[in-house]
């Protein structure tokens, strides 16, 4: 089952940046299944709802078919004009490089510090970790980086 309502379909393409977040989660109970969503960035930086489905895997073939339903719904005729955020989900990346080779995605860094602090824990690392994700230069990001070589040589690498 695909949702995509019209009121956040508009609001969507009329109020939002560019940048769309793609996310999916698992359904438990008697009906076991997976939730595959979109949420765009407002103008405050809020999240908006796009679009959800309800599929019985999270897999490539899924999020092709969920992925071809919002790039309709959206009128997405140019990927270079959207950013999709994302983190390693079952398919997602292969289905984005299949639909639209051109579009930007990168990885949502909450997930990647999930992954990071089993192998890097600190509250040290966790802090120089989010200042080199927000540095807007090179110059910026280089000196967080030099931080975290100082602090752990292994979690740099």
């Amino acid at each position: 089952m695909y949702v995509c309502l019209a009121g956040c379909r508009q609001g969507f393409l009329d109020g939002c940046r560019p940048v769309i977040d793609l996310d999916g989660c698992h359904v438990k109970g008697p009906y076991p299944s997976q939730i595959l969503t979109a949420v765009g960035v407002d103008g405050n930086n809020g999240s908006f709802p796009i679009a959800y489905a309800v599929v019985e895997i999270e897999s490539k073939q899924s999020w092709i078919w969920f992925l071809r339903l919002l790039i309709e719904d959206l009128k997405i005729t140019n990927g270079l004009s959207y950013v999709f955020i994302s983190d390693k989900q079952k398919g997602l990346i292969p289905a984005i490089e299949t639909l639209l080779p051109t579009v930007e995605h990168r990885r949502c860094v909450r997930h990647l510090h999930n992954n990071f602090r089993s192998a890097h824990s600190g509250v040290a690392l966790k802090h120089i970790l989010w200042a080199a994700t927000r540095a807007t230069t090179m110059p910026w990001w280089e000196a967080e980086m030099e931080n975290m070589k100082q602090e752990d040589e292994e979690a740099w690498e």
